[in-house]
């Protein structure tokens, strides 16, 4: 596992080669940090502009208006001058309409951009008279997310005041102040900006992020408070809170809602790193991204995590946050996510003509390790067998902590992906019966049931959720026997503190590894303990992943997923649950689940080794009235557009006939096209100390009880030919390994991060020993 070490850091050596220093952000100067209000901030240097550029940055504005890859972007913001006509006015206005920024603050803000340019006075007069009267008029209805609109004409009044400031007489700045402040007052964070959460919310989008922070910094000379409040919540909330979690290289707000959170992360990055301040923010922010290439499918769809609305016919779409990242980080990988689908929103093509890096080369995943964990406080791992379309992409998951809003509750949970959604996330977010807090989001889209993870059924257990907002305004949640809600009643983590010190943590990785090869391994492995994802209910639930790419062309992957749960009392009704759109097949120990439609040709089959056959009750749930079933009524939400059903109707439920305290399962997926006829034998193989399975020409055990081993214990294999063997569950050392009373390996290193050792061997009776600690 060390030379693995070594390989990873060299792979973040090659992609330092493509990200030199100077992408981080060049310090000016002219720029210092002062504490204010008792949080640390970058002061606007007294220069103008300061705002998305500097002034050494206007002679490459006009090489931009000429750039090939740019003359696209410029051409489009000419059309948006052109106001709406009466024919395109749509019958309903909702925040969208107001947010395609067509008309006078365009037509303002490119005057204002051709002003720095050509220094023509008219255009910059134009500018500040055409804005000032349009944010002095303007009027937004009562709308969702109205906040968007309001914010964005901020935005675009910040321009023109710092890019035409030297025009401004003090009457029209103050004018300009009124505006911003009567505009400041309208947003869903408040003025001053105290309200909403620093972590998740709208609150840490375009109103702070960008629109209030580029206001302050544009009138910062004449009234420092604006600034000063927003920053003062943006780095004495926002900054320590990403910080935090961007070690973990992912973002918990799902495959959906990361586009606009993580947006405006790097459009904060750009707005202080222009100004002169640097890099606010922990470097590891660049590999973030990296976690939508590995869940990226062939068929263009990405793995779905969180609130997601499934089906784009298009696929799914990285373009704002990609370009953002991968031109500050000079990101070849990145760049090729922006690439694949270069479409950029109205109102931030400005930022795409000024800050996109046209010279920057593209460089796809296809020389990325196969696997990618996100470390804490995420705990998931995605494993590939390749890049094409015929690979295999499982997705595991611990959850260490849970932030609410957008993430939903699956601790535990995995899917599986093999020429069609085979394992799935179920539910959809918006839909026939509505979207956030909908009863199908409240009751089953967001909770543990639609997922593939672990429910205990305590009858009398309530679900209060009077801090989850939106459209029910019921206050508890049905009871669907899985994780209990973080937060006060479900209600939205406010900042890093609360995150840390209240009960948003939900688990814990206790181990994590893949090998022996890292571009291709042939092991994936991801053990947590997801106890406090659960109320008192349960005394321990504890989950083992081990994917295992089997390289074979009929048989290429296989999923083991082992179990341990305690509940505090016997009674409480256990369920090992499995997700799929078409109908399983049932034949007694084993499911078969396939694709047979839109294309699709895979095919899952589980065997079910634990519980044992006689003590397995395996039902499937669903179809026509049951698409969404929650132990007797079902949630229904029909999304429109979603013609291949990619969020499921049906599911598997496994359940120990016998009630006990404390259950076992172990059960092997292995994956094949649907008309495969032959599948690899499973084995369960046991000991005292072990238990675990032999597949193809692998072998995989456990500790029986899932604590570490440490004493003595002994394996035997049958069959032919030489198998690989992964043995997980160790204590940290040095171990011998003897076959057949003789020594095969003497000292074998194995390390606390993964306590696995891997090693080829034949048939015969293993004896392993734990000679010294490391």
């Amino acid at each position: 596992m060390r030379k693995l070490k070594n390989r990873l850091l060299a792979i973040v050596v090659l992609l330092s080669i493509y990200c030199p220093i100077s992408c981080l952000g060049q310090v000016k100067a002219d720029v210092v940090w002062r504490k204010v209000n008792g949080v640390n901030m970058p002061i606007p240097p007294k220069v103008h502009p300061r705002l998305c550029l500097r002034s050494e940055d206007i002679p490459d504005v006009k090489n931009r208006m000429s750039d090939p890859e740019l003359k696209k972007v410029w051409s489009e913001l000419q059309k948006m001058r052109e106001d709406w006509k009466a024919e395109e006015l749509p019958a309903n206005k909702d925040f969208r309409f107001y947010f395609k920024h067509r008309g006078a603050p365009n037509r303002a803000q490119l005057d204002a951009l051709n002003y720095l340019v050509s220094k023509n006075s008219q255009l910059g007069r134009s500018a500040i008279t055409v804005m000032l009267d349009t944010l002095e008029r303007a009027k937004f209805p009562k709308i969702g997310d109205v906040s968007r609109p309001i914010g964005l004409m901020m935005f675009s009044g910040a321009m023109v005041y710092d890019w035409c400031y030297d025009l401004l007489t003090p009457s029209e700045k103050q004018r300009y102040i009124n505006a911003f402040l009567k505009l400041a007052k309208q947003l869903e964070c408040g003025y001053p900006p105290i309200h909403d959460s620093s972590v998740t919310g709208h609150g840490s989008e375009w109103m702070i992020n960008r629109d209030m922070l580029s206001a302050g910094i544009a009138i910062y000379d004449e009234f420092p408070e604006m600034y000063n409040l927003t920053a003062a919540r943006f780095f004495g909330e926002m900054v320590p809170a990403r910080n935090w979690f961007y070690p973990g290289h992912n973002y918990h707000q799902g495959s959906s809602y990361l586009n606009v959170r993580f947006s405006n992360d790097l459009i904060a990055l750009w707005l202080f790193s222009r100004m002169g301040a640097g890099n606010v923010f922990d470097p590891s922010q660049q590999y973030v991204l990296y976690d939508e290439l590995y869940r990226r499918r062939p068929d263009g769809q990405v793995l779905p995590a969180g609130d997601v609305t499934p089906y784009s016919a298009n696929g799914a779409d990285y373009a704002l946050p990609s370009l953002f990242a991968s031109s500050y980080y000079k990101d070849p990988y990145l760049n090729f996510i922006f690439k694949s689908k270069p479409s950029i929103e109205d109102h931030c093509k400005i930022l795409e003509f000024l800050w996109r890096d046209t010279k920057l080369n593209t460089r796809t995943p296809d020389d990325l390790p196969l696997t990618r964990y996100s470390g804490s406080p995420f705990g998931w791992m995605i494993a590939r067998t390749g890049w094409g379309a015929e690979s295999v992409i499982a997705e595991m998951k611990v959850n260490e902590y849970n932030f609410s809003n957008h993430q939903h509750l699956d601790a535990g949970s995995f899917q599986i992906y093999y020429k069609g959604p085979l394992a799935i996330d179920a539910g959809v977010y918006q839909g026939s019966a509505g979207g956030y807090n909908s009863p199908h989001s409240k009751n089953f889209f967001k909770r543990t049931i639609a997922h593939n993870s672990l429910l205990v059924y305590d009858p009398q257990e309530l679900f209060p959720c009077s801090g989850y907002g939106g459209e029910d305004k019921t206050n508890v949640a049905d009871n669907d026997g899985g994780q209990r809600f973080p937060g006060e009643n479900w209600g939205t983590v406010v900042n890093l503190d609360q995150l840390l010190n209240t009960n948003y943590q939900t688990g814990k990785v206790l181990a994590h590894g893949f090998g022996p090869e890292m571009q291709t391994p042939d092991y994936t492995y991801l053990k947590g303990d997801i106890t406090k994802a659960y109320s008192s209910k349960v005394k321990e639930v504890k989950r083992s992943f081990v994917f295992l790419n089997l390289k074979d062309a009929k048989v290429p992957a296989a999923l083991i997923v082992f179990d341990k749960v305690v509940s505090s009392n016997p009674q409480f009704k256990k369920f090992w649950l499995l997700h799929s759109i078409e109908e399983p097949q049932i034949s007694g120990n084993q499911v078969t689940i396939k694709r047979t439609k839109d294309g699709d040709r895979g095919m899952l089959v589980n065997t079910t080794l634990l519980p044992e056959r006689s003590n397995a009750d395996i039902q499937s749930v669903g179809g026509p009235g049951k698409e969404s079933w929650v132990f007797g009524k079902n949630y229904p939400n029909v999304a429109p557009g979603d013609t291949r059903n990619e969020r499921g109707a049906w599911r598997i439920e496994i359940s120990p006939k016998k009630a006990t305290g404390e259950n076992y399962y172990l059960n092997v997926m292995q994956v094949a096209d649907n008309d495969q006829k032959t599948l690899n034998k499973v084995i369960r193989l046991e000991d005292a100390n072990i238990i675990g399975i032999q597949i193809s020409d692998r072998v995989v055990t456990f500790s029986k009880n899932f604590e570490p081993l440490n004493s003595p214990f002994t394996l035997t294999i049958n069959g032919k030919g030489k198998m690989k063997i992964t043995i997980t569950d160790l204590l940290a050392g040095k171990w011998k390994v003897m076959k057949n009373g003789k020594t095969v390996l003497s000292s074998a290193l194995v390390r606390a991060e993964d306590g696995v050792l891997y090693f080829e061997g034949t048939a015969g009776k293993y004896t392993f020993l734990r000679s010294v600690g490391i």
